[in-house]
């Protein structure tokens, strides 16, 4: 069997800080993201309080190049992705656009780097789920969720994405929203912990694309959606439980739809249980204080990043 090729380019960025200046020249004229833990959302300044990537709009780019894989390291100042050879040549726009974030390295990557990649996602039990990449095999004594590692935020690996499945095990069983759903993953565990209907929607196609192909992956059929939650010209539907795992700048938008109107009417939105995570650890008063409706019924709180369970005051 003829193996593909990869070339692994590591593009090397200043501290997001003192790397500003730059960026925001680089990115002239290109749409900016707000930062959804994940998930970019477009047509928006950048998000200062969105922290899940130290450089969003260089992690936009890549995602749009679909790469392999991708990750971070040095505290996200270092982002490595690999491409297919002979992918370079359709995109040369992108590289250029991050040889001007940083500086760009290109190197040749070894046989059988693929296969490496894919060691570096384990599986995770996280109360009574298994979540897994699809080349691990089930567990028949846990409930079973196989999310491909790719392009869409959700593994289960970080903290955010973990507290919310931790919660819901906890949240009585109804119709649930998934906000920012990402690669699928929450809305997946409320469908097997018996939550029904469970919708999805996340701002990125990519990561909606993924999510769908997920689905089909775990014989699930949530409803992924496309579009901006914090936009009150999008539609949501009522449900149960809500879950943001997104970030404050979002959450914050997001509040003015569960608040009472102008006039003192009813709120748009008023699920009994609402779970806010995406947050650092020291955001969740602001967080929590944008929901006048709600109290603070749990908190999972790692020493950096925070989940926060509200449910509906009677």
């Amino acid at each position: 069997m003829t193996r593909v090729a990869y070339t692994r380019y590591t593009l090397r960025l200043k501290p997001a800080a003192a790397g500003a200046e730059t960026a925001a020249a680089a990115t002239a004229g290109v749409e900016s993201v707000d930062d959804w833990s994940g998930a970019a959302a477009y047509a928006r300044d950048v998000d200062p309080a969105a922290l899940d990537y130290a450089h969003p709009e260089a992690v936009d780019i890549i995602r749009a190049l679909q790469p392999a894989g991708w990750q971070e390291a040095d505290d996200g100042d270092t982002l490595t992705f690999w491409l297919a050879d002979g992918a370079e040549a359709d995109e040369t726009a992108a590289l250029t656009r991050l040889g001007a974030l940083g500086a760009l390295e290109v190197s040749r990557e070894r046989p059988g780097w693929e296969d490496a990649w894919r060691r570096f996602h384990k599986p995770r039990v996280v109360g009574r789920l298994y979540v897994r990449p699809p080349w691990y095999p089930a567990r028949v004594d846990l409930l079973d969720i196989a999310v491909e590692a790719g392009l869409a935020f959700g593994t289960g690996a970080h903290a955010s994405t973990r507290a919310c499945l931790e919660e819901i095990q906890v949240v009585p069983p109804g119709s649930l929203l998934d906000l920012g759903s990402g690669s699928g993953v929450v809305s997946f565990a409320a469908l097997r912990l018996g939550f029904s209907p469970v919708w999805g929607l996340d701002i990125d196609p990519v990561a909606v694309h993924a999510a769908a192909g997920n689905a089909a992956l775990n014989a699930l059929a949530p409803t992924f959606l496309v579009g901006d939650a914090t936009d009150p010209g999008c539609t949501l539907p009522a449900a149960d439980t809500v879950v943001a795992n997104i970030a404050l700048g979002p959450i914050l938008r997001l509040a003015r739809r569960f608040a009472p109107g102008a006039d003192g009417g009813a709120p748009e939105l008023h699920p009994a249980h609402l779970l806010l995570a995406g947050l650092l650890a020291e955001q969740g008063e602001q967080a929590a204080a944008a929901f006048p409706g709600y109290k603070t019924a749990n908190r999972r709180d790692d020493g950096t990043w925070l989940m926060l369970h509200l449910t509906r005051l009677a």
